[in-house]
């Protein structure tokens, strides 16, 4: 372990910050597959899309704005999913530590706005199991937050 931690630090220049940034270049890469993946699939394949979204929205007060809200997901998604690939270049680019938490805060709140739409959307549709399984994605977005909040606090 103590020869990963060395590594880190002195050939990528992490210095004392190893934990805190490789903290983050994890959580910014999970966030930025998930978000682009999902964001970029509905925009090439938007048709498709729409057509299954209209299926599952059919019985809400949603069923006349399924592609409205398709076109504000998608933007969500993907600006989520290029904040936390711009973070992801940050932690590689070796920004200073202060910068670099500013733009990944910014992008959890981006991720956790995201999410809560996603999970109201999937309540009303009355998919519970997709409303759970998107809260395993919140408890992880939260522990993004506050764990590198909570580091922060004692350096």
């Amino acid at each position: 372990m103590e020869l990963l931690y060395n590594f880190f630090e002195s050939n990528l220049g992490w210095g004392d910050y190893v934990y805190h940034r490789g903290f983050i270049l994890f959580i910014s890469l999970f966030f930025s597959i998930l978000f682009l993946q999902s964001g970029l699939d509905k925009l090439f394949s938007f048709t498709s899309n729409l057509d299954y979204f209209k299926d599952h929205f059919k019985n809400t007060f949603f069923k006349k704005q399924v592609k409205f809200l398709l076109i504000v997901i998608t933007f969500l998604e993907c600006v989520t999913g290029f904040s936390f690939l711009y973070v992801l270049f940050e932690v590689l680019c070796l920004t200073s530590l202060g910068l670099l938490v500013n733009h990944y805060l910014i992008a959890i709140f981006l991720c956790l706005m995201t999410l809560s739409c996603l999970f109201l959307g999937q309540r009303i549709a009355q998919d519970y199991a997709g409303a759970v399984n998107l809260g395993i994605y919140y408890l992880i977005a939260l522990l993004g937050l506050f764990l590198p909040v909570i580091f922060l606090e004692f350096l």
